[in-house]
Order: structure tokens, then sequence, then C-alpha cells
């Protein structure tokens, strides 16, 4: 038994309905009264009691009927029962619709002003009401449906968790491998030699020894230069 989802509009209907009922078989539609003298004699008579009593019979199960609908769906949402076009709402219309049409045709088989009592003019306005209170119950049915779904029914799944980003940055490329120019170590003082004359080969110049020097050297030591040399 679950009260959580019961709303205004259900304690609205469920108080109307009730009070529908106690009216039907316990307020007095007919007062009737006489007095011969000194004596009076009086009686009252429900919507249930004659004349044509079975309207308010059938005006009272469609009324016990709508309180049955709505106590099965707010306190046992489980229980499969008939229903009007497949709405609990609209069944309880209809039924309350019902119960109002009953109470109406035992007031136009018995017209008597003079002879209805209080509980006839109550009864007429609950009816009335009962019919309001299930219209607007009927009305607000959709944003009711909304609020009172099960848990999770309405939560969107969660989207999937985003691919890595392409700009991702990648692992680091490996260390690009020594350049062929990088200088290795000599393997003997010859290659180093050729290396030297190799270079110096590229230079203009740097395989011809200096004229001067090249005089220098062809001179007797001890001589001594010519002027001018």
């Amino acid at each position: 038994m679950n009260t959580d989802n019961v709303t205004t509009e259900d304690w609205l209907v469920a108080g109307s309905a009730l009070l529908l009922a106690v009216s039907l078989l316990f307020f007095p539609w007919f007062h009737l009264s006489a007095s011969v003298g000194a004596f009076s004699v009086s009686a009252d008579y429900s919507a249930t009691s004659t004349p044509d009593g079975w309207l308010g019979v059938l005006a009272l199960i469609a009324t016990v009927l709508v309180l049955a609908d709505l106590a099965v769906e707010r306190l046992s949402p489980d229980t499969e029962i008939p229903s009007i076009r497949g709405s609990r709402t609209e069944t309880r219309f209809i039924l309350a619709v019902v119960a109002a049409g009953f109470v109406a045709l035992k007031f136009l088989f018995h017209i008597h002003f003079s002879l209805f009592g209080w509980g006839f003019y109550v009864t007429v306005i609950v009816a009335a009401a009962l019919v309001y209170f299930t219209v607007q119950q009927r009305a607000a049915a959709p944003s009711l449906a909304s609020r009172t779904s099960r848990p999770g029914a309405s939560a969107a799944p969660s989207e999937p968790a985003a691919a890595p980003s392409a700009s991702t940055a990648t692992p680091s490329e490996p260390a690009a491998a020594p350049s062929a120019s990088t200088a290795t170590p000599s393997d003997s003082p010859a290659a180093a030699s050729e290396a030297t004359a190799s270079a110096g080969a590229d230079v203009p110049g740097a395989g011809e020894p200096d004229a001067q020097e090249t005089g220098a050297s062809l001179r007797p030591r001890g001589s001594v230069p010519p002027p001018g040399s």
C-alpha cells in the first residue's frame, strides 16, 4: 500500500463520492409531514427509498464503484481491473456521470418541490461536484502520469565516453640515428694523416710550397743574400 501518489484531485473525488453515497443512503430526499389537531406526524425518505428507490440504488452502486476504482489504482497499482477505453480516469468519469444521471431521473420522475427535503439539495450539489472533480482529474491525468512514472523510466541513458581526441599526444618517436657526418675517432694515425692530406688538397695552393721559402731553403748555409734580395 502506497499513499505517496495520492493527489489533491484524488482526495476531492474520493470525498465527494463518499459524501454522495452517504447522502443517497441517509439524507432525506423527501420530507412528508401531516398534522391532525394537536398531533403531527412526519416522515423522511432517502433517495434509495420509495418512490422509485431503485434509481437511488443504481446511483449508489455507481458511486461506490468510483471509490473502489480510485482506491485500487492508488493503493494497489499493480492490480488489473476492467476499465473504459483503457483509462482509469475515464472510467471514474463515466461512473460519476451515470450516478448523476440516476439522481436526475429520480428528480424528474417525482418533481414535488414542496416535498423535497434538505437531503435532496445536498445530493444534487454533491453529484454535480463529483462529475466536476472527475473531469478535473481526467484533464490532469497526463501530467500526473509523468510525475509518477517508474524510477529510471525517463532517465536518458548516459552517453558513451568520448573517443580520444585526434590531437592527443602520441608517444614520442625514437631519437634520430647519429648523422653520418658525425666525427668518429680515427682508427689509426695513418688514417688521420690521409684525412689531413685530403683536406689540404681541397684548398687551392695548399700543397704548393711558397716561393720565398723554397729559395731560402736552396741557399747554402752561411751565405749572405745579395743586396736587394
